[in-house]
């Protein structure tokens, strides 16, 4: 049996290990993880707390004098091991087998050689402040399902060398607008612009259009600033259009232009004939010949 002495330790310690817990689940109560806006996961309660205290004599506690505490507690069904600094950081091993290690202050982990993380099931991380990953070698990234990066700010991507964007399927650039800074901008397949398609300068050998086509004087500093307004159908320009070839118009309509070697088949026909007033009547005279 226990001596008086024995027993009134065991008290004692008890009473210790109670203070300390109100003081410990104060320090819970006040600094209790609950993620702003997201609700996925908070820190466990521990399975000892004033309101369900350990049972006597199942829980075994070691206390220094500046207040640091290791606690193994076989309570039935609350079984847990606590190591707890005076400082309101500690290691708590709960019955289920969860573990929670909550840090007052800073926290620092160095690894001298690999280190290997498993996670079975979702890994939740937030930041409140600001994050930094800096890799000094190479990083890979392997992503079985989809990725989702949501930016509520500005995002910025920059490569000293080469950048590379590629897709099996579809790849879609999608904003209010879309600016590329480049000095040359290859395609190697077909572009196809739903909309307008404004350049100060198209070399192609094929420039197809299913409405109009429109070129115009704009300002110097910013060409496309002040042009004329494309019409409809048709090609107009208010400077010059050059063809080492043909321009071809069978139906098309030519105001003040100039030419050094031109043929006009139909209007040419048309000019280069006279008019017959009546059946068998006198000749009128020749229309003037097209120049």
């Amino acid at each position: 049996m226990a001596t008086n002495e024995e027993i009134e330790n065991l008290l004692l310690k008890e009473n210790i290990a109670a203070d300390n817990l109100r003081r410990i689940q104060d320090i819970d109560d006040r600094s209790l993880y609950r993620p702003e806006n997201d609700n996925s996961w908070t820190e466990p309660e521990s399975a000892a707390s004033t309101k369900n205290p350990p049972k006597y004599p199942y829980n075994n506690i070691t206390q220094s004098k500046s207040g640091h505490v290791f606690e193994m507690d076989d309570t039935p069904r609350r079984e847990r091991i606590r190591i707890h600094h005076r400082s309101g950081t500690f290691i708590e091993m709960h019955p289920n087998g969860d573990e929670v290690h909550k840090i007052e202050g800073d926290g620092y982990e160095i690894i001298a050689r690999n280190k290997n993380v498993l996670i079975s099931g979702v890994c939740n991380i937030t930041i409140k402040g600001d994050s930094i990953l800096h890799v000094e070698g190479n990083r890979t990234e392997l992503v079985d399902g989809n990725y989702n990066l949501v930016v509520k700010g500005d995002y910025s991507l920059v490569g000293k060398q080469t950048v590379t964007l590629g897709s099996k399927d579809k790849l879609s650039l999608k904003g209010d607008l879309l600016s590329l800074k480049t000095g040359t901008l290859n395609v190697s397949g077909d572009l196809n612009v739903d909309g307008a398609l404004e350049a100060y300068t198209i070399g192609t050998v094929r420039l197809d259009a299913r409405a109009g086509i429109g070129c115009g004087v704009g300002d110097p500093g910013n060409p496309l600033k002040g042009r004329l307004p494309t019409p409809p159908t048709g090609i107009f320009s208010a400077t010059t259009v050059t063809a080492l070839l043909a321009v071809a118009a069978p139906l098309g309509t030519f105001g003040l232009m100039s030419s050094i070697l031109m043929t006009d088949t139909i209007n040419t026909a048309l000019h280069n004939c006279h008019i017959h007033v009546g059946f068998k009547g006198p000749t009128g005279p020749p229309i003037p010949r097209m120049i």
